[in-house]
């Protein structure tokens, strides 16, 4: 089975043509994706005049700043929650997957304190992100001993609640980096967890490149790798297309061909796949980071802001989505400000901008056009996705 797998996958020419005929078979009546978005209950509101953690955001450093339409806000907030909640039920958005960094962190109490008791937390469904990194320790040397403790409260916590994303009954668990953390190690961790919680629907964060795609060192994608879970997704959507294509149709067609052949590894080991799709990506502000890129095909004469995106919907996600998890697609993210890769809306008043306040004036943007967007991305995500 594996050779086979892999003989399918072998040069990039094969894998952009089965990605491309995936595309034309998808027909008018596809089914509408049940669309989840990674949401970062972490921010805190500016005080004494200072922007704080928000000064990471690379938007407010543009020389006619972004920001939230919600403003500079307090994750805290009610108003915020409430309208969080209503720009995702503008989008077709069904579900947060809430980022969880342990017992007693800020985002646990703001997940259990401030999200799940508002009044309007209903109108959605919730699962947790499971932040490995931040609970596992080093990628390097990674410490699996917090891992059953944090199932425990999980499961305590939040899985029994009737507004936790469940598939076939089962409470879903995205896990963060899980190709970095339970590939060739954690079997242990993960075998105590099957044994302890056989209820979990785990959600593998582990596709990344296909082969013949991808780095042939990495040597694609493995079956045994994605039969350790319930479903595999990408969190990382712009590491496997943009960053190495650009903004362009072969930076959305190399995505593809990697959905394609990940979806197809993993149904052959009776696991899912959980396409995911995002808007753009620039992390400048909070690191060295990565090659900013613009949300628009920059080699596609007269493209739009937001052509990017409604290119992955329409070329990417929807042909692989899989009925076997209930037709799942996820969003990076809905308000991730720090690496830019938000759908959440934006004030839309500031004229677009391709400079910023560093001394080249152009460091952040890397000279590309940024748009203060409004609603753009909601709107296209509920346009595109048919819901």
């Amino acid at each position: 089975m594996k050779s086979e797998l892999i003989a399918c996958g072998l040069c990039v020419l094969g894998c952009l043509v089965a990605a491309r005929a995936m595309r034309a078979e998808v027909a008018k009546d596809t089914p509408k994706p049940v669309v989840g978005a990674y949401y970062y209950p972490w921010y805190d509101k500016p005080r004494l005049r200072k922007q704080g953690k928000w000064s990471q955001a690379m938007r407010l450093h543009l020389k006619a700043p972004q920001t939230p339409m919600a403003g500079l806000y307090d994750s805290r907030d009610p108003k915020v929650i409430s309208e969080h909640i209503q720009q995702s039920l503008r989008a077709g958005i069904s579900f947060w997957a809430v980022s969880w960094w342990g017992p007693g962190s800020g985002t646990d109490e703001v997940f259990r304190k401030s999200i799940l008791k508002h009044p309007e937390a209903s109108k959605l469904k919730y699962a947790a992100l499971y932040e490995s990194q931040g609970r596992l320790g080093g990628l390097q040397n990674p410490n699996y001993k917090r891992w059953i403790g944090d199932l425990e409260y999980l499961k305590k916590t939040y899985f029994d609640d009737p507004r936790y994303l469940k598939i076939d009954g089962r409470p879903v668990l995205f896990v963060y980096l899980s190709r970095v953390f339970f590939r060739n190690q954690g079997d242990e961790a993960l075998k105590q967890m099957r044994d302890r919680f056989p209820e979990i629907y785990l959600v593998g964060d582990d596709v990344f490149f296909a082969p013949g795609v991808g780095h042939p060192e990495r040597n694609g994608y493995e079956a045994a790798w994605a039969k350790q879970f319930d479903a595999v997704t990408a969190y990382d959507v712009y590491g496997q297309s943009v960053k190495r294509y650009g903004g362009t149709q072969r930076a959305i067609e190399y995505l593809g061909a990697n959905y394609a052949f990940a979806k197809e590894v993993a149904n052959s080991v009776g696991t899912a796949f959980i396409p995911a799709i995002a808007p753009g990506y620039n992390d400048r502000a909070v690191r060295k980071g990565h090659p900013g890129r613009a949300r628009h095909l920059t080699d596609v004469e007269d493209s739009k802001e937001g052509d990017l995106f409604r290119a992955m919907i329409r070329d990417v996600a929807l042909p692989t989505l899989d009925s076997s998890c209930g037709n799942l697609m996820m969003v990076t993210s809905f308000n991730e400000w720090y690496e830019d890769t938000q759908v959440e809306a934006t004030a839309g008043t500031a004229k677009p901008s391709t400079t910023d306040t560093t001394k080249s004036g152009t460091y952040f943007t890397g000279g590309q056009r940024y748009v203060d967007y409004g609603y753009l991305y909601l709107d296209i995500l509920r346009e595109e996705a048919g819901n």
